[in-house]
């Protein structure tokens, strides 16, 4: 009997390890990981985000010798407008969108992707400006 019970524990260890170790499995290749091995047509191009009931946000890529040399990002109105970012100043209620796209298209050129970390105080607007970006880099592959 106790022999037994040995066998079933180190069964049940190998059958452990087994599972653990398959899990493990081979590296995830998302499309994002994909992307960043990715050379892009040189060239300007545009991208929108989803339109939405305020608006939705647009984006302006640059490639230049295979890799994003500048990004201009905008905040639209549903009208197709550009929005006045002197009333988006951070005071109030409303969020820094003047200097939040600055920073954001700085973070993305930097790291060569639309895949960034969000701005918390506007997270729908910066999805929507990495989408934007993510749509103008697939036309640029």
């Amino acid at each position: 009997m106790k022999g037994s019970g040995r066998i079933t524990l180190i069964l049940l260890g190998i059958i452990a390890l087994t599972l653990m170790l398959a899990a493990c499995g081979a590296p995830d290749t998302s499309e994002d990981e994909a992307d960043s091995d990715v050379t892009y047509g040189d060239g300007i191009y545009t991208g929108e985000s989803e339109k939405r009931e305020f608006g939705y946000e647009s984006a302006e890529v640059t490639i230049e010798d295979g890799q994003i040399a500048d990004i201009v990002l905008r905040r639209m109105t549903p009208e197709g407008e550009e929005v006045d970012y002197d009333e988006w100043d951070g005071q109030g209620d409303k969020p820094n969108l003047k200097q939040f796209k600055d920073d954001l298209a700085k973070e993305m050129v930097s790291n060569q992707t639309y895949d960034v970390d969000s701005i918390s105080t506007a997270t729908e607007t910066s999805e929507g400006w990495k989408a934007a970006v993510k749509e103008a880099l697939d036309k640029a592959k």
